[in-house]
């Protein structure tokens, strides 16, 4: 995490008002973070010192309300522009998730299952996680067909792994182990 991320994102998360939509806030503001990450042009309008501030502003305004970011997200992304750290906002996002996750004690878990999840079983998977970690969890999935069952997920440096192909793996050796 870039060393400046970690103090807005406490600033965000302390000036936010009562019952504010954090999570909300974080998917529309993604998008403007995805925009200055891809759009070169964009890159190089809202990072140039030859471009008057104020036209700075008004573009990244009337971004920021195409992307439905409230008032409070809007003079947010504001500061951060005014402080020269916009082109950084991805960075500083991902700090004001991990401070609020830290702070609602709730962990990242990279699953892997074999093919798209059905209804209740992204849920089931996420309690279970929860259950052997004593936390809540947010998970993202991922698809990849070699498990062939099951899932895998990764939960900090805990691997918990509930594919076929593991137990598989598993027969396989408590069988080598009885033919002794």
């Amino acid at each position: 995490m870039i060393r400046f991320a970690r103090p807005y994102a406490q600033a965000f998360l302390e000036t936010m008002p009562a019952g504010y939509d954090a999570d909300r806030f974080l998917e529309r503001a993604s998008v403007l973070a995805r925009a200055t990450e891809e759009d070169r042009r964009l890159r190089a309008f809202l990072g140039a010192p030859s471009v008057p501030a104020d036209a700075k502003r008004g573009a990244l305004d009337d971004l920021a309300r195409r992307a439905e970011v409230d008032e409070f997200g809007r003079r947010f992304l504001q500061l951060i522009l005014e402080k020269r750290r916009i082109l950084t906002l991805h960075q500083i996002l991902s700090a004001i998730r991990e401070v609020r996750d830290q702070a609602l004690g709730i962990v990242e878990a990279a699953v892997t299952v074999a093919a798209p999840l059905q209804d209740g079983a992204r849920e089931r998977i996420e309690k279970a996680l929860a259950r052997q970690t004593g936390r809540n969890v947010r998970m993202t999935v991922k698809v990849d067909p070699q498990i062939l069952a099951g899932f895998v997920a990764r939960v900090g440096s805990e691997v918990f792994d509930a594919s076929a192909v593991r137990a598989i793996e598993r027969f396989r050796e408590e069988a080598a182990g009885g033919r002794a």
